[in-house]
């Protein structure tokens, strides 16, 4: 479910900057990591890199209900569904310069991450039905919301610090909601239909 949810987001992106650059053929986004152990860049040059940094459990919605009646009218106990949030980062790589300039790429960069931020500020809800897309890669997906996440330089500077690698123009986005299920029975009982009270006691 993670990797669809992923795959899902850059094949909307990918074609959401086709038609804004008009180049049908080239896809601009790819899922990688942003950098090797060594602190080389993985993200294609030229490229923009979608990576997942962290995955965070949603407890304000957390569903406390673990007991359901089957069809059979036996009280089944399943454990609750997971929420999580995604925090997906979004890389320019644009460093080779292809010109004698050395800010065009750079400058490149910026613009396919704005088109990046105005794709998901005119859509930031997927759903199967304004997007059939999402029902094909993954039935079990039935929204994902998608928010812009800002965060301070010291996190900013801790955060590229851990990846090892220096720092490129990028946007954070926190993904929500992916609910796992996986609807395994821990305890299958009959229904409790009659209480009798002793009311002597001994």
């Amino acid at each position: 479910m993670l990797h669809t949810a992923l795959q899902f987001l850059t094949a909307e992106l990918n074609n959401y900057l086709k038609l804004r650059t008009g180049d049908l053929d080239e896809n601009r986004v790819f899922i990688t990591n942003v950098a090797t152990e060594s602190g080389g860049v993985v993200i294609p040059d030229m490229s923009l890199g979608m990576s997942l940094i962290n995955i965070e459990e949603e407890r304000v919605f957390k569903d406390q209900q673990t007991t359901f009646v089957n069809n059979e009218g036996r009280t089944e106990h399943i454990n609750p569904e997971i929420k999580l949030n995604l925090y997906i980062l979004i890389s320019a790589n644009f460093q080779d310069k292809q010109s004698d300039s050395s800010e065009d790429d750079y400058v490149e960069g910026l613009k396919q991450l704005s088109y990046v931020i105005s794709f998901f500020q005119s859509k930031n809800v997927f759903t199967m039905e304004n997007s059939p897309a999402l029902a094909e890669r993954d039935p079990s997906i039935k929204k994902l919301i998608v928010e812009l996440y800002s965060y301070s330089f010291e996190q900013l500077y801790n955060f590229w610090s851990v990846l090892g690698t220096k720092y490129l123009p990028s946007v954070l986005y926190k993904v929500r909601l992916l609910r796992f299920q996986e609807q395994a029975v821990q305890q299958s009982n009959l229904p409790i239909e009659k209480i009798k009270i002793n009311s002597f006691g001994r």
